[in-house]
């Protein structure tokens, strides 16, 4: 199937009729997003990123007859990456290992007029702040701002509410303020920009 001709139902139709080949096209529509969520969800750890994303996809096409039509598959999706992020979290160690890769940051900048050291700053600054969040407020950090995930979009993938999402995403800018405040850090204009809060340094 030629993807631009037809809808995700249509796609999952197709595959379900015993076109197996068109899960390639699914997955390459959604494998890189999905793998991006899962690596910034998991401590930048490319591997770990790899291989969940590899499960999710598992799980999706030997769940894909179960997906309602009426609803996004997109969601879908991500709500069994969320799934299978939150099951690697619980079974592997507590050492947080980060692999720093600076492309992921590449398009933090606001536009500013901030030399090149500055927005590498600003860049590693916001990425080291994330990995020290509570995984739930990680979570919707990165679906929201990264992402671009509306409430309702993430609450879907959550099995939550929009009031939730909106109380956790909250709390995770507050904690991300307070990290900050603690470590002396100066908040950068990139950083407000992107979050959209007034911080005090």
């Amino acid at each position: 199937m030629d993807r631009s001709q037809g809808s995700d139902a249509d796609l999952i139709r197709s595959i379900l009729s015993g076109n197996k080949g068109d899960f390639q096209i699914l997955m390459e529509c959604y494998q890189q997003k999905i793998y991006s969520y899962l690596y910034r969800f998991l401590y930048q750890n490319r591997e770990a990123a790899e291989d969940v994303t590899q499960s999710v996809f598992l799980k999706v096409y030997q769940n894909l007859a179960s997906v309602d039509l009426e609803l996004s598959l997109q969601s879908w999706i991500y709500r069994i990456a969320h799934n299978e992020a939150a099951n690697h979290l619980r079974t592997v160690s507590r050492k947080r290992e980060s692999q720093f890769d600076d492309n992921q940051w590449e398009n933090l900048s606001d536009g500013s007029n901030h030399d090149e050291l500055t927005k590498k700053e600003d860049r590693e600054l916001v990425h080291k702040t994330l990995q020290k969040l509570k995984p739930k407020y990680r979570e919707v950090m990165v679906l929201h701002y990264f992402e671009e995930k509306s409430y309702e979009e993430i609450a879907q993938i959550l099995d939550s509410s929009a009031n939730s999402v909106g109380t956790l995403l909250r709390r995770g800018r507050l904690q991300m303020q307070n990290l900050l405040k603690n470590a002396g850090l100066i908040v950068t204009i990139v950083f407000g920009n992107l979050f959209n809060i007034q911080l005090v340094k």
